[in-house]
């Protein structure tokens, strides 16, 4: 059976088929895009996890073997970025649990590569860590790119009748490798989420289906949480592209049917954000229940303020939550507070105590650079000077509890 193809340019394309010992032609790396620039942050206290987007790999739970396929256009060095190594790593599991994932890449990378033999769900398993770690770290660019090896994953290439897991699926990729090629697939062929709405939407007519055909109790409960998990991603995409009404009308949708308070507390929230950036703020406060603004102690009434234009209210609210269970989130929303009134310089010894305090995070190191662009015109050497702060207290944290977090250039707005 031929590897599959997949049309790279318009809609009235049709890619040209290939025979096995002449599989797709990979996409070469462009030249701003050849290696990934890496900053001096290698370690934190506090992994990434894998976000709802980039679940772990599911485990195989086939009753029959999956056949055998060659695999060999997948395993091309030329299918990958290269990345510049920074040290030696073997454990590609204790790198994964330690957020360590730009070396996780590399080391997916290496392995399939160099192994003289991987069975199938061996590769499969290694290219969706090297796809999800580009993505986790902040280079979804070059994970689109890279996808593309694949081809049409809906090909019946990827498809076997010799096969069937307990919950049906004769696909010999994950279900989570494919909703992952599907949304980068979209991003490297389309430029937006608008490709993986339409896949998300096919999936979801293959969920149902599969939930009709199952028997057993616990695989319909199964593809019952993954139609729930599409249209999730089918939400997160609507907002990606900017259409924020129909993300709320279909979240709301969600609310009507869900039996759990915790989930349902969730998805309110969801709303109340997307109501919030559409600036509709008394369709926010109607979703807030009075529980969620009880357990929050006045956060929620702070960053309505916010919302609202009232930065001066809006200190004086935060300033009443220094101190208490909300302490990081109130220092930082001070500080943002206080540059929209105009007090620079409290706004930056806010925020660089934080930093010193060891707690760097994305929205607090690049808020922190935009305030040295604003004052100063060494901004550029401040920034380098930030991220070496940040460099030494992620190592640091990394020494004391052997987990570590990678922060890139764009976290320092470099």
């Amino acid at each position: 059976m031929d590897p599959p193809d997949l049309a790279r340019s318009g809609s009235g394309s049709t890619a040209k088929r290939h025979t096995s010992e002449n599989p797709p032609t990979s996409l070469a790396p462009t030249p701003e895009a050849a290696a990934i620039p890496i900053p001096p942050t290698p370690s934190s206290a506090h992994p990434i996890p894998l976000s709802p987007q980039t679940p772990l790999p599911e485990r195989s739970r086939s009753r029959s073997p999956t056949p055998t396929v060659d695999l060999s256009f997948l395993l091309r060095p030329e299918n990958f970025h290269p990345i510049p190594p920074r040290t030696s790593f073997t454990n590609l599991p204790l790198l994964l649990r330690q957020g360590n994932y730009i070396p996780a890449a590399i080391l997916a990378v290496k392995i399939l590569t160099t192994a003289p033999s991987l069975p199938s769900q061996r590769i499969f398993t290694l290219l969706y860590t090297r796809l999800a770690c580009l993505v986790v770290s902040g280079h979804e660019t070059l994970a689109a790119q890279e996808s593309l090896m694949f081809g049409d994953i809906h090909s019946p290439f990827y498809f076997s009748t010799s096969r069937h897991d307990d919950d049906g699926n004769s696909c010999i990729l994950s279900w989570s490798l494919r909703l992952l090629l599907a949304r980068l697939q979209a991003l490297a062929v389309g430029g937006d989420p608008r490709g993986a709405v339409q896949s998300y939407y096919d999936f979801g007519a293959y969920a149902r289906s599969q939930y009709k055909r199952s028997s057993a109790p616990g695989s319909k409960v199964l593809w019952k949480r993954r139609l729930r998990d599409l249209g999730y991603r089918t939400g997160n995409s609507l907002v990606a592209m900017g259409d924020l009404e129909g993300a709320r009308r279909l979240y709301e949708s969600f609310i009507t049917g869900t039996q759990g308070d915790e989930e349902k507390a969730v998805l309110e929230g969801w709303v109340a954000m997307l109501c919030i950036r559409m600036g509709d703020l008394e369709g926010a406060k109607r979703w807030i229940d009075a529980r969620l603004t009880q357990r929050k102690d006045g956060v929620l009434d702070a960053l309505f303020m916010m919302a609202e234009g009232r930065e001066e209210d809006a200190v004086a609210a935060w300033r009443g939550l220094l101190g208490g269970e909300y302490n990081i989130l109130a220092r930082h929303n001070l500080a943002v507070c206080l540059i929209y009134t105009g007090a620079l310089a409290e706004a930056t010894d806010l925020m660089e105590e934080m930093v010193d305090a060891g707690n760097a995070f994305h929205a607090l190191t690049f808020n922190l650079a935009t305030v040295y662009e604003l004052r100063t015109e060494q901004a550029r050497e401040r920034k380098v000077a930030l991220a070496g702060r940040v460099a030494d207290h992620l190592r640091q944290a990394a020494r004391e509890d052997g987990k570590s977090v990678e922060m890139v250039n764009g976290d320092f707005k470099l």
